[in-house]
């Protein structure tokens, strides 16, 4: 039978605080697309350049001016961050400068100096890791509107109401023992329109409670890790394939160097860098990316090679192995921070 929702007490709304600046242009953040592009799908946009997200156990209303962005609690419930300035400049990461990485880009791929105009402000968040692992189980082969709707009948299920004022109830993110409770997992997640997806979730409950004294603790302990060493331990989950494990280290265990790849940056290496780089093939060879020289050690060279022989094979999705060399292709050209220029 499938378990019912667990019934919770109705908190008591705190009153909102006022506008608060968090001194950011938008030359470092706006708020869309960086909130709308698909990395995160709980924030709700509530009013003109608004959103609104209930998140470490507040509503937080936070809403894009010219000049800056500004944030306000529109309810709390315990226990709740108390310091939701310092949680907001983590959450959007906002100690590296977007701007300083974009003129590294540029050196590179001189194309990104129009990017800069057209998408300045586009950074990739830090999520809390739950969220994160959850919402992206459910993306392959999906689209931001169905994840989004997917995520908050989740949220309405197991999460915690925190109502508001002036915009309604919102609900928490629920933690994995919460959902553990359920007598049967798997049809809960097909009653809530998971479809095929519902099995993947089950399964990895149960793996990470049964593996795990506190499975959050557990996946928070990754960002201590190597690249190499969390992904493998992500692979281990059920529905987490080789793009899902990037996604999850780039967007919430602070692996800036992780480059998800799928069609579009495949085929972007394919087009754009690939043919610049190989050029006539030649081991000691240096490869131009518009008007920049990049120097190739005989290694690299080898599988960028390697890597064009299989795009000109005409594959149309890449293997294991030619998804490992796309990566590699990507950061030895943007280095450390690779997955935020891919993004």
């Amino acid at each position: 039978m499938v378990a019912k929702q667990i019934t919770q007490l109705k908190p008591k709304i705190e009153p909102s605080i006022g506008w608060i600046d968090l001194h950011i242009p938008a030359t470092e953040l706006r708020l869309n697309p960086t909130l709308t592009c698909g990395q995160a799908f709980r924030w709700k946009q509530t009013g003109p350049d608004e959103y609104t997200c209930a998140i470490w156990n507040h509503v937080i209303d936070i809403k894009q001016t010219p000049a800056t962005i500004l944030y306000r609690t529109l309810g709390t419930i315990s226990p709740a961050s108390p310091d939701i300035e310092t949680s907001l400049r983590d959450y959007f990461q906002l100690d590296t400068s977007l701007v300083k990485l974009c003129q590294e880009w540029v050196k590179v791929d001189p194309d990104f100096a129009d990017l800069q105009q057209t998408q300045n402000g586009v950074r990739m968040l830090r999520q809390p890791v739950i969220e994160t692992l959850f919402t992206f189980i459910a993306s392959s082969n999906n689209n931001i509107k169905r994840i989004t709707m997917l995520v908050d009948r989740l949220c309405q299920r197991f999460g915690k109401p925190i109502e508001t004022q002036t915009k309604g109830t919102f609900y928490t993110f629920p933690n994995i023992e919460d959902i553990a409770q359920c007598t049967d997992i798997e049809d809960t997640f097909k009653e809530m329109g998971f479809g095929y997806r519902a099995k993947y979730y089950a399964a990895t409950i149960r793996y990470l409670v049964d593996t795990h004294e506190c499975p959050e603790k557990f996946l928070i302990g990754l960002r201590q890790k190597p690249l190499e060493e969390a992904r493998k331990e992500l692979l281990k989950l059920s529905g987490v394939g080789p793009k899902v494990a990037d996604c999850i280290c780039l967007m919430a265990l602070d692996k800036p160097d992780a480059v998800p790849v799928d069609t579009h940056i495949w085929q972007v290496a394919q087009k754009r860098y690939v043919p610049r780089l190989v050029g006539n093939g030649n081991s000691n060879s240096k490869g131009k990316v518009g008007g920049s020289v990049i120097a190739m050690a005989e290694d690299k060279a080898e599988f960028v090679r390697e890597l064009a022989q299989q795009l000109a094979a005409g594959k149309k999705a890449p293997s294991v192995k030619s998804y490992e060399m796309a990566q590699q292709l990507i950061i030895a050209l943007f280095g450390p921070y690779a997955g935020w220029a891919q993004g």
